[in-house]
């Protein structure tokens, strides 16, 4: 298998994003059946992603940094936080440099949808896909010389297990890098968008030269506002990065990760403190799970209420009028009649209209949902406008296809120099499907915090697409390093 490792590389990597794929179709399932009473309501969406996030997510993200990362690791590891900023800005910038080429610069949705393109989902995916990529030999012979440096000795060395935790371990460290940038830029961004649509506005409805004169009277006052300002946005900076909550949990998890005898104590069997240390790892253990469930659960579409209750009017509408047309000519014919020996004739003719206009009613009931059924289709296709394709293109373009090539190259570039000689050789790999993620759902959520529903509209609009095609273009990008990055793969000579 090592000789050929080709068709175990794609099946590797077809098992591990289809795993994911099959979860996400149980999040999609959940919001549909049962019909009357699906078992994830819409209206219970909001609350459950916040109980995922506090009590599943942040103690995923504890132990996976306070349990994997080693102390003799830190070392080798902190490169990967510059390659995570490396990674943050390819994306950025060519998701602007794509999104100015399709003339969408202009657009007002343009710094939103660049700030879900360049921050991607790099902890949940992660770890649902790597786990199984675990199991097969051919990432075992990526991991196995680090293995063996770690322990010294190439007996018992359990690979499944140590391939697990360098998993978790690269990723949180990782995660370090996107937690600093996130906060202090991306964050800022889209807190500040309301304020600067307003400042926007003003300035179109003010007379022109109004603001220069109430804010450059005096340069003397100019210099300490400045200066004042500054300061008081680096001290907001700050304080949203160390005040996260997703940030004060991992550095929670490092300084513990620091700590050797409290690490052992919490995590090693037999350990003083073993039982707190179980109890977080089994909540965390359905962390990722839970999360890609509400994920694909948040990407279905739902009618608005309005809409659902024009539907049932124009529905009942119908039938009313349905039903009462063929009493209509029942009493017709009954007026018409007057002669008592012609009773049993008109009861007869009677109940043969009765059929008839319940055959009619049935009739019409099939058609009229027919037709409703055609509309809702055309106007689905109808509400993809122009502007909303090239925006999906757009997405699908930097976030999957663009960003993660130029990662690659760049990756592979530098593994052929020798500059990546001192990371682990999975690393790589992880540093390439970090940078091939859709993106991360919190910025949908910021943005309705911020009150903004229709710049959080056109961004969820892009995730449906992106994390569907997310199932092919990441079983892809797993081939191509795992081939790339293999032992005995001759790519550099």
């Amino acid at each position: 298998m090592s000789s050929s490792p080709i068709l175990s590389i794609i099946a590797a990597a077809g098992s591990s994003v289809g795993k994911t794929f099959l979860i996400g179709v149980v999040g999609f399932l959940a919001t549909k059946f049962p019909k009357q009473a699906p078992l994830i309501p819409y209206e219970n969406l909001s609350s459950l992603s916040r109980m995922t996030f506090n009590m599943l997510i942040l103690p995923l993200t504890f132990t996976g940094v306070a349990k994997s990362v080693k102390l003799a690791e830190l070392e080798n590891l902190y490169p990967i936080i510059l390659l995570s900023f490396m990674n943050l800005i390819i994306s950025a910038s060519t998701t602007m440099l794509i999104g100015t080429a399709l003339g969408m610069r202009k657009k007002k949705s343009f710094i939103p949808l660049c700030v879900a393109s360049t921050f991607p989902n790099i902890v949940v995916l992660p770890l649902i896909v790597f786990p199984t990529l675990c199991e097969y030999e051919v990432v075992h012979d990526l991991i196995k010389e680090d293995a063996i440096i770690m322990d010294d000795t190439d007996d018992n060395v359990d690979l499944f297990g140590f391939c697990k935790d360098q998993v978790n371990a690269i990723v949180f460290t990782y995660f370090f890098g996107f937690c600093v940038v996130f906060w202090s830029v991306g964050y800022k961004v889209l807190t500040s968008l309301k304020n600067r649509y307003i400042e926007e506005e003003n300035f179109e409805q003010s007379p022109l030269g109004y603001s220069m004169v109430a804010n450059y009277d005096s340069s003397e006052q100019l210099v300490p506002s400045a200066l004042s300002r500054r300061l008081n946005s680096i001290k907001e900076v700050l304080k949203s990065i160390f005040t996260a909550p997703g940030f004060v949990s991992l550095m929670c998890g490092f300084v513990i990760s620091c700590i050797p005898p409290l690490q052992r104590a919490l995590f090693d069997f037999g350990g003083s403190v073993r039982v707190v240390g179980s109890a977080l790892e089994s909540i965390a253990s359905t962390g990722s799970v839970m999360a890609t469930i509400i994920v694909a659960a948040s990407l279905v579409e739902r009618k608005k209420p309005t809409e659902e209750s024009a539907e049932n009017i124009e529905q009942s509408n119908t039938s009313i009028q349905s039903k009462e047309s063929p009493n209509n000519n029942i009493s017709e014919e009954e007026s018409s009649s007057q002669c008592d020996a012609e009773a049993e004739v008109d009861e007869e003719h009677q109940l043969d209209n009765d059929n008839a206009s319940k055959i009619e009613e049935t009739t019409n009931a099939k058609v009229n949902e027919g037709i409703l059924k055609t509309d809702k289709n055309c106007s689905c296709f109808s509400e993809i406008d122009k502007d909303t394709w090239k925006t999906i293109i757009w997405q699908l373009l930097a976030r999957l296809v663009v960003t993660p090539s130029i990662v690659f190259g760049i990756l592979l570039k530098l593994d052929c120099s020798g500059y990546l000689d001192s990371i682990p050789n999975l690393s790589k790999l992880v540093l390439l499907v970090n940078s091939a993620g859709p993106g991360a759902l919190i910025v949908v959520v910021i943005l309705k915090a911020q009150g903004l529903a229709d710049e959080a509209a056109i961004v969820s609009k892009t995730y449906f697409p992106s994390y569907t095609l997310s199932v092919i273009s990441l079983a892809m990008w797993c081939i191509l390093g795992l081939t790339a990055f293999h032992p005995d793969e001759t790519m550099c000579r």
